[in-house]
């Protein structure tokens, strides 16, 4: 693991907002990127902390992320809440031939 404590984390963010449960099921199944970051965002985590998870985990290696953004060049666009805030609504991955919202990117714990 990259960043156990950072996935740990996450796993008590998922813990808290969906139960154990859920979060453990989740983790091994997978998740949309979406799923994750109304968790975080729902946590009581810092703004901060919440966009510095989400970065986290897309770059950190310890989740398999769908599709694959490592063949090709691509570019986090973080979508605040308001102009000036750190509180993150949503991340967009911008590629040379298109965008992926949240909803359209899977994460799933590696093992």
């Amino acid at each position: 693991m990259h960043d156990p404590r950072a996935v740990a984390t996450i796993v008590d963010a998922l813990r808290q907002v969906h139960g154990d449960e859920a979060a453990r099921l989740m983790l091994q199944d997978g998740m949309t990127l979406e799923a994750l970051i109304d968790a975080l965002i729902r946590a009581p985590l810092s703004d901060r902390d919440s966009a510095r998870l989400m970065r986290t985990v897309l770059e950190s290696g310890d989740f398999d992320i769908t599709p694959d953004f490592t063949t090709c060049v691509s570019h986090l666009k973080f979508i605040y809440d308001a102009p000036g805030s750190f509180r993150v609504r949503d991340i967009v991955i911008l590629t040379e031939k298109r965008a992926f919202s949240s909803a359209e990117i899977g994460l799933r714990l590696r093992a």
